[in-house]
């Protein structure tokens, strides 16, 4: 008998399945942060790098912003907690990692106006740009799969209270 675990979900587990796929990325499932000082370094080296592409992402419409800051801060927990708590108590990405860590989603206000962002900017970009009608096909499907992706992240009801910092101090 093969003793291997299969890749493909249960037939009957459906968006359970999903579900528990997002929440094995919680930082509770993380390994401890890296005792090797070079190790260590290119784990924050990598931090920053997803840091700054999640900046970007805020800004471009085809780049998404929460997958980056998620990687970024997996990578500064890996190798140096003190960044890590450092982009956690930050005005900008602390309550969303927060909400992430603790409620395993997205507030539905944030994925609402994430969507509208995207849509607002690529209809701009698809008017005043002069793409070939087949680059702007190739354009509509990379959205359609990014917008698919921000869909399928699960959603949180704005009326949550706000997510407690994982040190217990007040926000």
């Amino acid at each position: 008998m093969n003793n291997r675990r299969s890749l493909d979900p249960p037939s009957s587990a459906g968006p359970d399945w999903f579900r528990d796929s997002w929440r094995r990325l919680s930082p509770g499932n993380w390994p401890r942060p890296e005792r090797n000082p070079i190790v260590g370094f290119l784990w924050v080296c990598a931090g920053w790098f997803f840091l700054v592409l999640a900046g970007l992402g805020v800004v471009v419409p085809l780049l998404p912003a929460t997958p980056f800051l998620l990687l970024a801060s997996y990578c500064f927990y890996r190798g140096s907690p003190r960044i890590h708590a450092w982009l956690h108590r930050s005005k900008q990405f602390g309550p969303m990692l927060h909400d992430w860590e603790h409620y395993h989603g997205i507030r539905r206000g944030l994925k609402y106006r994430a969507v509208a962002l995207v849509i607002a900017v690529v209809m701009a970009s698809m008017l005043f740009s002069s793409l070939p009608w087949y680059g702007r096909y190739v354009v509509l499907g990379l959205v359609a799969v990014g917008l698919g992706v921000i869909w399928m992240v699960p959603t949180l009801p704005d009326g949550l209270p706000p997510a407690p910092p994982p040190d217990g101090r007040p926000t």
